[in-house]
């Protein structure tokens, strides 16, 4: 090949360089039919044409998109504007619900860092009142009233939510109601409920509302047989206070199964609303 002539064509390492691939990748785009050298010297020797650069460009992009390398080969075999134009709103279309995926994944993240953030660094003794927004509610009644039962009857909540609300998936967390009864009268381990709290309004399923305002926050670090002793502060805080507030408080795990392995190390967040 005259040197001339040289300047027209890359050899693989060079084209491999030039476009980030490793040599093997052209061997076997070559092999398979997909992506051939414009020529081929007795020597065995492989020289690509620098106008073959945009094609193996295309051809990375595509496989980057998820497309097979067959499908691709049997695209370029058979390419035209329209098939292109089709296979690109496809490919936009698959884009455009793995940005959704991800972007729910962000949020589902966030959303746990904070929780787990709140439950490292909180004071456990302390009451404060926080103010919450608008939230929505999933709600099942558990006929035993013990916590395993309530974990089902969770799951099964979790589970009906999703199948009705697939988008909604980052924004669900479950929780747990006692009553302001039992809380009074000391009793604090009547599971006789299970919730999922949403932060939008569910589609398809019946919810109830929690409204927006202030809540009297509490925190308990341990096995919730022993979330009793939250409970008593927080009525010694509302008696000392002289406060009104709602009849039904709310459990939720800042920090649960996910974080630890053993049950006493589990962080409960307990909030009530105040009235005005």
């Amino acid at each position: 090949m005259k040197k001339m002539e040289q300047r027209m064509y890359m050899t693989t390492g060079e084209l491999a360089k030039l476009m980030g691939i490793t040599k093997e990748t052209l061997f076997h785009y070559d092999e398979i039919g997909l992506f051939r050298p414009a020529v081929v010297m007795k020597n065995r020797y492989r020289y690509y044409e620098v106008s073959q650069m945009e094609l193996l460009d295309a051809i990375l992009l595509l496989k980057e998109l998820g497309m097979p390398l067959k499908e691709i080969r049997e695209l370029l075999g058979k390419r035209s504007p329209e098939r292109m134009l089709e296979v690109f709103s496809e490919r936009e279309q698959k884009i455009q619900k793995e940005m959704t995926k991800l972007k729910n994944m962000k949020r589902w993240i966030t959303h746990r860092k904070n929780r787990i953030e709140t439950g490292l660094h909180i004071n456990i003794d302390e009451i404060r009142i926080q103010q919450f927004p608008e939230r929505f509610y999933l709600y099942s009644s558990v006929e035993s009233g013990n916590a395993e039962e309530s974990y089902r009857k969770a799951n099964e909540l979790v589970t009906r939510f999703l199948e009705a609300n697939p988008g909604f998936k980052s924004d669900y967390e479950v929780a747990y109601i006692q009553h302001g009864d039992d809380v009074e009268h000391g009793i604090y381990d009547r599971y006789d409920n299970a919730i999922v709290l949403l932060e939008k309004r569910p589609c398809k399923l019946s919810y109830q509302v929690l409204p927006e305002g202030d809540y009297l926050t509490a925190y308990h670090r341990g096995h919730w047989k022993t979330v009793g002793a939250a409970y008593q502060r927080m009525l010694a805080y509302i008696q000392e206070q002289g406060l009104q507030v709602e009849r039904e408080y709310i459990e939720r795990y800042l920090i649960d199964a996910l974080a630890v392995d053993d049950l006493n190390s589990y962080m409960t967040e307990i909030t009530v609303r105040l009235l005005k």
